[in-house]
């Protein structure tokens, strides 16, 4: 997809996640860290070294919903150096709706998205005092 401006924008919303992962190439490590943002279709990897191109990546994470872990076969798209110091590793997800791996993910992002959501809910409820449907009702004037 394309935004006004010409830049490309996803087509699957990313969700915010700080979970631990480790990123394999043929079975050894060659980066660790923690997540920026996943979904199903990709993720974005904080790390603090560069790893090597490689074929054959596979994402390691643990399952935020129980305590599974998942192994994601990947595509390296970019790695580029944080602002902040380290790296930041852009994956894409090799999607194959009837693989489990793809189905464990999916159902992983969607607890994400859920955790996320609800947090912040919880956040906006407290910066604002109460739920906005509640704020509108006790301004409304009285009726008659």
């Amino acid at each position: 997809m394309e935004r006004p401006d010409g830049a490309a924008r996803r087509a699957v919303a990313r969700v915010p996640a700080s979970l631990p992962y480790r990123l394999l190439a043929a079975g050894r490590p060659v980066a660790a860290g923690s997540l920026l943002d996943i979904s199903v279709r990709g993720a974005a990897l904080l790390a603090d070294r560069r790893p090597a191109a490689a074929d054959d990546l596979v994402l390691e994470l643990h399952d935020p919903a129980g305590s599974a872990g998942l192994a994601i076969p990947a595509d390296l798209v970019t790695v580029d150096p944080d602002p902040f110091g380290g790296w930041v590793i852009r994956l894409r997800f090799c999607a194959d709706p009837g693989d489990p791996a793809c189905r464990a993910l999916a159902r992983a992002v969607a607890h994400l998205r859920r955790r996320f959501n609800t947090r912040q809910s919880a956040l906006a409820r407290e910066r604002l005092g109460l739920f906005p449907g509640a704020a509108y009702a006790a301004r409304r004037p009285p009726a008659g």
